[in-house]
């Protein structure tokens, strides 16, 4: 198989549901960050020869083809969606990945684009039987069958932390740290050369919009659990719903060549499993222990792990399965801090872990993402 590596990437500052990004259209938001790359490489749109986004709650009809057109592209550049709910953006970059492996192309932009503010209200057809009224709309799609479980992520969280007896305060403990981190990242200007400043409502937008460098532990035990009276899971140690968009520039060895590109990371494997979708959130776990597997590694061969941070309990979780340090993953904060635009969240986890690889002179490193339905992927990167 050919070899692939990654040149860099960007993103948008993240924002909250109704937040700083709330007026721009996923494309715009996509569309940004295709031209700001193409910029920062000098290359031009032509040489890239396919655009592959994630995208878990747009409206449909591919987003990725209407990005690249609201980015005044030409048309010839072929694009494709892909939804794999939470997974989308770093199942985008895998596919990628596999083109280029496969030799049928050289230049490829992967990543992903979600607007949890512009969502759609959507309703079953009338025939459907699980029409409830023309003025009733639902909440999120289907993701597992009655008969399976499908149940709602918070259900699925509490039900781990009972079963695997991971305390709230523990939990808490992580969200803490999360924001610590990334309060630390910001201040240190760590990601300030993959964030793409924002022009919104009269507003230049170059930082993310929920880190909170002032959150303390008396402020998490104050907040109520929100999925039933009695649990342990909380607005303080869940992350919310996000806008943002993140797209990385994935290459050949001829493209490094032809283009004068000099890569940041070696993309040495990638890999999706399912688990049961009532589980999870313990998704990343099968994909990680697999990508081990076919590169002969041991989590201590790992210097930094990303896992996207939708549950403080889910990071527990993990690594106590998984044997890891939490010191050595999510190093520069998770997405309790940052947020978790679905579809861009694997892109950006991926940009992230690059970074904390330079931080700590590191050579190989994971991210992974649990997705809703029971599913997990992961990708295994060299440092160049």
């Amino acid at each position: 198989m050919n070899p692939v590596y990654m040149i860099g990437g960007l993103r948008t500052p993240i924002g909250k549901t109704d937040g700083f990004l709330k007026d721009l259209l996923p494309e715009q938001l996509a569309s940004i960050i295709l031209n700001e790359i193409v910029h920062k490489y000098r290359l031009s749109p032509n040489d890239i020869d396919q655009v592959i986004l994630g995208n878990a709650v747009g409206p449909g009809g591919n987003i990725a083809r209407v990005s690249v057109l609201a980015a005044s592209w030409p048309y010839s550049i072929p694009a494709i969606t892909v939804d794999t709910q939470c997974g989308s953006g770093l199942s985008a970059i895998n596919w990628a990945v596999s083109q280029i492996q496969s030799g049928q192309t050289e230049l490829v932009l992967a990543g992903g684009v979600e607007s949890t503010s512009l969502a759609p209200r959507r309703q079953f057809n009338p025939a459907d039987p699980r029409f409830q009224g023309e003025h009733v709309y639902y909440e999120r799609a289907p993701f597992s069958t009655p008969a399976v479980g499908d149940p709602e992520i918070g259900d699925a969280a509490e039900y781990l932390a009972e079963s695997l007896s991971i305390s709230r305060e523990d939990m808490d403990a992580l969200a803490l740290e999360s924001h610590r981190r990334a309060s630390m990242t910001k201040e240190k200007k760590i990601f300030k050369d993959i964030i793409v400043p924002i022009e919104t409502a009269g507003k230049h937008v170059d930082s993310d919009e929920c880190i909170r460098n002032r959150m303390s532990l008396k402020l998490l035990e104050r907040m109520q659990p929100v999925f039933k009276a009695e649990g342990k899971i909380t607005a303080g140690n869940t992350c919310l719903k996000h806008d943002g968009a993140a797209i990385i520039l994935l290459a050949s060895s001829n493209a490094l060549k032809k283009y004068n590109l000099k890569p940041q990371a070696m993309i040495t494997g990638t890999a999706s499993c399912g688990c049961d979708p009532n589980l999870f959130p313990l998704g990343p776990i099968a994909p990680i222990q697999k990508l081990l597997h076919q590169s002969n590694l041991r989590m201590k061969d790992i210097d930094a792990l990303e896992i996207n941070e939708a549950f403080a309990v889910k990071i527990l979780a993990c690594c106590r399965q998984l044997d890891f340090s939490l010191d050595k993953t999510n190093m520069l904060g998770g997405a309790l801090a940052y947020g978790h635009p679905y579809g861009a969240s694997g892109a950006i986890i991926l940009l992230h872990l690059v970074k904390a690889l330079q931080q700590v002179n590191g050579h190989h490193g994971i991210a992974a993402i649990g997705a809703v339905g029971g599913m997990g992927i992961a990708t295994l990167i060299e440092r160049c």
